[in-house]
């Protein structure tokens, strides 16, 4: 049985089509099991991060990333704070219990530097620290 030529693209066509929906079959089901995968990724890291978090706050220890509210909720309410609701802000406790005297500064409401100090550091325009 021999077949024409019409018959030969036709069947060239179809093959060509069924291989095209398989791949796109094949790379929905790869696609949707790297969201799958990505988001239990995501909700585990989220996990170890609020075990360690809790695990500081019980510690009373602070770790850059940590934001304002995570470290008021550790170290409780400032002595001291400039800057108070810019993009940058300095908190001054005057006594903690791992860190002694401590000087945080805070970029976008998140803690990128913890700085041991001796005494109240002196700012221009920076009200006293409270008693």
């Amino acid at each position: 049985m021999r077949l024409d030529p019409i018959e030969r693209k036709v069947l060239r066509a179809v093959g060509i089509l069924l291989a095209v929906v398989a791949l796109g079959g094949a790379g929905l089901a790869i696609w949707s099991r790297y969201r799958v995968y990505s988001e239990q990724k995501e909700v585990e890291e989220r996990r170890e991060y609020e075990q360690q978090m809790a695990r500081l706050m019980d510690e009373e220890l602070l770790a850059e990333g940590m934001s304002r509210g995570v470290v008021r909720a550790t170290l409780g309410a400032p002595d001291s704070i400039w800057g108070e609701g810019e993009l940058s802000e300095s908190w001054f406790y005057g006594s903690t219990r791992n860190y002694g005297s401590v000087l945080l500064r805070f970029e976008h409401q998140q803690l990128v530097d913890i700085e041991r100090t001796t005494d109240v550091p002196s700012q221009e325009g920076a009200p006293p620290p409270d008693p």
